[in-house]
């Protein structure tokens, strides 16, 4: 969709374009599965999940996104792991566990602790 409602804006709004990039097969088959795959195929699985789990306890899980994205560009991209997103990794996984922690004992009737 995003694709499709900007083609308009590019008569309105100033745009250096280079049509000849999108014909290089290479840059069409990266079109391509940024379409299908990272929006469409992952839009569909994210409405399957929240359809099963519903939409809180699913919510908590979307905070995962960003600890995906750093192991994923380290051991796909090689990318350098620094201090700072590991320490982010951390406090994400500290957080997402917290909160997980807190839904069980409010489900199993036992206090939290204060």
């Amino acid at each position: 969709y995003g694709i499709a409602l900007m083609i308009p804006a590019l008569w309105v709004l100033p745009a250096n374009m280079d049509w000849r990039l999108i014909a290089k097969p290479v840059n069409a088959v990266n079109l391509l599965y940024l379409g299908l795959f990272a929006s469409a195929l992952c839009f569909l699985t994210w409405n399957r999940v929240v359809e099963m789990l519903g939409a809180v306890k699913s919510s908590v899980y979307i905070y995962m996104v960003p600890v995906v994205a750093v192991v994923a560009s380290a051991i796909i991209l090689g990318e350098r792991l620094t201090w700072i997103s590991l320490a982010g990794i951390l406090l994400t996984l500290f957080g997402v566990t917290i909160s997980e922690y807190r839904k069980k004992t409010r489900k199993s009737g036992k206090k939290r602790p204060s």
